[in-house]
């Protein structure tokens, strides 16, 4: 269980029932994970049966890649189950986004009145939640500080901060899949915010070079995926601008309300 836990009951709920499901199925190469939900990968004829349960257990999950064109299918097959769906753009990197991100850095770098520092065992408490709340003003979930911190997970976060020591923009990554995986060396990529006080600066593509960078380097990822809003045009820029490339496929969200109405009751 984790102890560094935020955001409302729901957030909260779905944050712990993940971690406890993982604890139990993590082995599986068929599932997937970052500090959020447990998920499924590579969907086979058994996808809507494996998503509802997780579902009925989490109140939501997640299902990557999904193809594109058997999306409307599989979430009928949800709908039919009483299950609430949707969907978004997957978005991918691999080597080209590596590249993209170094490039990037040999010719831009932070500006010298911000202080550029990755979360670990050792960050305050303060400072999680201060990069935490930056994330929840721009509608962003977040995952539990031992996540953040990089202990929980293969993954960094890596937060600039100003002359006061506040956070005002951050980028991260983690592993989504189990060591020993077929899909081991693919990383859930994101969490791109930046205070209000700094956009206009590429502040985002910036921190998301140096993650992408770091989870080669560091850490042997080699595939960077996040899930974009269709109707997401300043995000799925920010993404080209790193080889951060939409794909065939899509990420299906699988929700059962009468878990989640529950935790709003």
């Amino acid at each position: 269980m984790y102890r560094e836990v935020f955001g409302n009951e729901r957030q909260r709920y779905l944050i712990e029932s993940g971690a406890e499901l993982w604890n139990l199925i993590g082995d599986s190469p068929q599932y997937a994970y970052y500090g959020t939900t447990v998920s499924l990968s590579d969907p086979g004829k058994d996808a809507a049966k494996i998503l509802v349960s997780l579902a009925k257990l989490q109140g939501q999950s997640m299902c990557f890649w999904l193809p594109r064109a058997d999306a409307p299918a599989l979430q009928q097959q949800l709908e039919n189950l009483g299950m609430r769906t949707g969907t978004s753009l997957f978005h991918h990197g691999g080597q080209s986004a590596y590249k993209a991100s170094k490039s990037l850095l040999a010719e831009r770098s932070l500006p010298p009145n911000l202080e550029l520092v990755r979360l670990d065992a050792n960050s305050p408490s303060q400072l999680i939640e201060g990069t935490v709340k930056l994330c929840q003003n721009v509608g962003l979930s977040t995952m539990p500080g031992e996540v953040m911190r990089g202990e929980a997970l293969p993954g960094a976060c890596f937060v600039a901060l100003n002359g006061k020591g506040m956070p005002v923009a951050t980028a991260s990554s983690y592993a989504m899949h189990a060591k020993g995986t077929p899909r081991e060396k693919e990383a859930f990529w994101g969490v791109l915010a930046t205070h209000e006080d700094f956009r206009g600066q590429g502040l985002a593509g910036i921190l998301g070079a140096i993650v992408i960078e770091h989870m080669w380097e560091e850490q042997g990822m080699r595939g960077f995926n996040t899930g974009i809003k269709a109707d997401n045009l300043a995000s799925r820029a920010a993404c080209a601008k790193l080889a951060v490339l939409d794909t065939a496929w899509v990420t299906l969200f699988c929700f059962d309300d009468s878990v989640l109405n529950l935790l709003e009751s």
